[in-house]
């Protein structure tokens, strides 16, 4: 039981960061690899906001603020320019990746690539019926679960929500409607950037955090994604779940080198016998052209 709940709690938050992948991908079609950069600066610009003295809840908001424009820049710097020329995905997918490898860099240069931590000393543990759990391991899941829903609802009820989710749909349709797809495509990844900043910051309280940790992250997130499938926003929670609780019983009952191979091969398993993922929605005939 122990081991399970240590997975879910985990998987928590891969399967939130796979909501954020989701949400860029499903709006726009974009493989957000620079995602992984801002899952990797959030940490740094809280934990650099706490030296100078900020309040603890404004450095939270300072760092996914700062996310959340990282996402428009990437956006105007790169997709745009793709976008206006008509480029074929791939080329957005290397822009991606290309804006994630100077991420990375720049913080090294500036912040240096020893791992960091936020707190000194032993978090407060809870124990219950012989569960044994840290008091920044369960909470900042909690939150991260909170602030997705929170994003959900926001997307079911708001005019702007429902905008983003009909662009996922019918990008051009939107368009013809009169609807802007530039500020949808902004908001897009403005979103996706601070709820991965959420989820990158409960992760760090806890485990402390490096320069590398975006790339392997945002792996996890995009097998969260197609565990899960990509038709439906929440799919990737589920999914997360499932991986957080796989890897935990393979470190648990094996080894942690043992951790990636489960993953990719419970990857390959959905690949070939159900790429759609868990959740998916019947679709017309002409919708598969």
């Amino acid at each position: 039981m122990q081991i399970l709940l240590n997975g879910l709690l985990q998987g928590i938050l891969y399967g939130v960061m796979g909501f954020a992948f989701a949400l860029v991908y499903r709006t726009t079609g974009v493989f957000h690899l620079a995602l992984g950069g801002s899952i990797a600066l959030a940490p740094f610009l809280m934990l650099s906001a706490l030296r100078h003295g900020v309040p603890i809840l404004l450095s939270v908001l300072f760092a996914v603020v700062v996310s959340a424009l990282g996402g428009v820049v990437v956006v105007y710097s790169v997709h745009k320019v793709v976008w206006r020329n008509s480029a074929p995905p791939a080329v957005h997918l290397i822009a991606s990746l290309g804006c994630y490898l100077i991420i990375v860099q720049l913080i090294a240069i500036y912040w240096g690539n020893e791992t960091q931590v936020f707190r000194s000393g032993i978090d407060t543990i809870w124990s219950f019926n012989g569960l044994t759990l840290a008091k920044a391991q369960v909470l900042g899941p909690i939150a991260t679960l909170l602030s997705a829903f929170g994003l959900f609802i926001w997307m079911s009820r708001s005019n702007r929500g429902v905008e983003m989710r009909a662009m996922s749909d019918n990008p051009i349709l939107t368009a013809l409607l009169g609807r802007n797809v530039n500020v949808l495509r902004n908001l897009a990844f403005a979103l996706s950037g601070a709820l991965a900043a959420v989820a990158s910051l409960s992760q760090a309280w806890d485990t402390g955090f490096d320069p590398q940790v975006g790339l392997k992250t945002v792996l996890l997130a995009t097998v969260a994604m197609i565990i899960g499938g990509d038709k439906f926003y929440l799919a990737p929670l589920i999914g997360g779940i499932l991986l957080g609780v796989l890897r935990a019983e393979v470190s648990w009952y094996g080894s942690a080198r043992w951790e990636e191979a489960a993953t990719f091969t419970l990857l390959a398993l959905f690949l070939f016998l159900r790429p759609q993922g868990l959740f998916s929605k019947r679709a017309r005939i002409e919708d598969n052209s």
